[in-house]
């Protein structure tokens, strides 16, 4: 592809669901409006997709609680649209990411399929149930759990297809009641505690909280027994357009075999960072980010290993957030000391997968981590759900309820990041952390905008990304097939992709098939975040703690390193000054990424598509 072509967008159709659309409406293959083919019932197919919807000036309260839910696109669907109908007062709200398969067919509701599947399948499903009624009665649309229409199942992962508003208040104890219908159904190994979580439920003494930890302590000992294989393999490229390469990952690219990396992290870390700030800044703040993420989560996992019977999952992910903030303060702190402002400040987006125990102890669960605009996909056998949300200014307004994702994509600044790592100080930071059970054999993809940009990854799914899930493509060269397909797409930017795999079966050979082909160790491809500091800066990087990692309790604002103090430019950054201000003038003329008080943007790398 020619380094100065403009990559175009190959829009793959999807199928929309129209809520409230009339069942007289229309005869199937005949066009709403002009525009939206009707498939079948309330399917139907934008004709038009490079044109905008059409959108009210104002969002009835229903549409406003669908974007605001949109937050959570592993289980809810999107606004896309609105339709006008001339036999109806109220528009149609068009949904994208329904529960629908490649065919525009629902998914099964959860109460059909609850009585085929397995006991741990059973808990999950009520585990999901549970983790959704505080997103759910925060917008008053909890009666959507109580109607078995509207709850579906893809595989392990529940979908919710509409939302209904309560016209009276909904309780724990009602939804109790509701599943007292499914226990003649449970599984005989779990029929015990499916009738008395039931009961619990249904007399009001659970809580939220207390429900989701009695499901949690039920996921934990289903788990004990159950074999999971996790191999994680990445890989980085500069891109077509770039001259230097801004973004880092975990397992750094020449340490792909498992024995190059340590005990503790082997097969249950992944990180991919994108740096912002222009060259030295962006390949600084990245490659710091990677090295103190390494050794505060090394630190972090070498505590749960030490004292296995305390660990609590709410409490990691607290723990994981806290261990981001000191990232963020290192770079803030290190930013400060260089005077560094607006485009001479450096930062890095964050997409973080960790793995808390070790490969066949306790139950099957991965935590994600995110700050800024790279993405995490689930990739199942069926298809991939990005399953987390871009820190920019256009999905801010759509899930606040201000206005459409495609039309607040379309603001001058919309692609603008509201955070990341190394922008501002911590206590305006908001990691998300996101934590998921592992219940069926499936795919964690990470990558950099670089691959995600203009939709690529729903674009090469079927042919690139499937198969290494379906046919246990080795990973290692999936990644490089990956970052093949991005050069040929995009190109535009640096490209990073971290693939972690869960396969629910003990290891075979086939695992590690890919072992011999990987790369030998060379230092000289990736430099460590401190000797990029030292030879730019003279600042140096404080070593990885001998003793024993500092203690973590419930509170996570009270991670701290110990004996180790923040990352800064060390007291005589004269030492270098030619190689300073030669930087700080490329990030100038560069114009790196802009910041103020509220947002700041990447510089731009070629015109949005139409």
């Amino acid at each position: 592809m020619d380094s100065h072509q403009t990559p175009e967008p190959i829009l793959k159709p999807e199928y929309l669901w129209a809520v409230n659309l009339p069942s007289t409406a229309t005869s199937p293959g005949s066009l709403l409006c002009d525009r939206y083919r009707l498939i079948h019932s309330q399917v139907v197919e934008d004709t038009q997709p490079l044109d905008l919807p059409y959108a009210p000036d104002e969002f009835s309260p229903l549409t406003v609680a669908y974007l605001r839910l949109s937050r959570l696109p592993l289980h809810l669907p999107r606004p896309y649209g609105l339709l006008r109908l001339e036999q109806q007062d109220e528009p149609v709200i068009l949904l994208e990411n329904a529960p629908l398969d490649g065919a525009g067919h629902l998914y099964p509701p959860l109460a059909d399929v609850w009585k085929t599947v397995g006991p741990r399948r059973q808990l999950h499903y009520l585990w999901q149930l549970l983790h959704l009624w505080q997103p759910l009665a925060e917008q008053q649309v909890l009666q959507t759990l109580l109607e078995p229409q509207q709850v579906r199942v893809h595989g392990p992962w529940v979908r919710l297809l509409e939302i209904r508003a309560e016209a009276e208040p909904v309780t724990l104890a009602l939804l109790g009641d509701y599943l007292l219908e499914w226990r003649d159904h449970a599984h005989e190994t779990i029929a015990e505690v499916a009738a008395e979580f039931f009961y619990t439920l249904s007399r009001g003494t659970f809580d939220p909280p207390g429900a989701i930890a009695f499901l949690d302590h039920q996921l934990s000992q289903q788990g004990r027994t159950m074999p999971l294989t996790i191999r994680v393999a990445t890989s980085t490229d500069v891109g077509l357009r770039r001259d230097h390469n801004e973004d880092a990952c975990y397992p750094y690219p020449h340490r792909q075999r498992r024995s190059q990396q340590g005990d503790l992290l082997r097969d249950r870390l992944a990180i991919v960072c994108d740096g912002l700030g222009g060259h030295e800044g962006g390949e600084i703040a990245s490659g710091l980010a990677i090295k103190t993420l390494e050794q505060q989560v090394q630190i972090l996992l070498r505590q749960i290993q030490n004292d296995r019977d305390s660990f609590s999952p709410r409490s990691f992910g607290d723990q994981l957030a806290a261990i981001v903030r000191v990232v963020n303060n290192q770079l803030v702190a290190l930013n400060d000391q260089q005077q560094r402002q607006a485009q001479q400040r450096m930062g890095t987006t964050l997409v973080m997968a960790v793995i808390p125990n070790p490969q066949g102890e306790t139950e099957r669960q991965v935590f994600v981590v995110s700050v800024g605009d790279s993405r995490v996909y689930l990739c199942t056998p069926d298809r991939p759900y990005q399953i987390t949300l871009d820190d920019d200014v256009a999905t801010r307004e759509a899930t606040l309820g201000y206005n459409l994702y495609a039309y607040a994509s379309k603001r001058y600044d919309g692609g603008a990041l509201i955070q990341a790592l190394g922008t501002r100080s911590s206590d305006q930071l908001q990691p998300r952390v996101h934590r998921f059970i592992i219940d069926e054999d499936c795919l964690l993809l990470l990558c950099s905008d670089g691959l995600s940009d203009f939709e690529r990854v729903s674009q090469i799914y079927d042919a690139h990304i499937r198969p290494v899930l379906t046919e246990h493509r080795p990973l290692y060269a999936s990644c490089q097939n990956l970052i093949e397909q991005a050069n040929k797409l995009n190109g535009h930017d640096n490209i990073t992709v971290a693939l972690m795999r869960f396969t629910c079966a003990p290891p075979t050979t086939a695992d590690d098939q890919d072992e011999s082909s990987l790369p030998t160790e060379d230092t000289t491809l990736q430099l460590d975040a401190a000797t990029i500091l030292q030879d730019a800066f003279g600042a140096t990087e404080p070593p990885l703690p001998e003793e024993e990692p500092p203690d973590l309790d419930d509170d996570a604002s009270a991670l701290v390193l110990s004996s180790k103090e923040p990352l800064v430019a060390s007291d005589h950054p004269e030492s270098n000054p030619i190689v300073l201000w030669a930087i700080l003038l490329v990030l100038v003329i560069a114009g790196g990424w802009m910041f103020s008080t509220r947002f700041f943007v990447r510089s731009p790398t070629l015109p949005t598509p139409p």
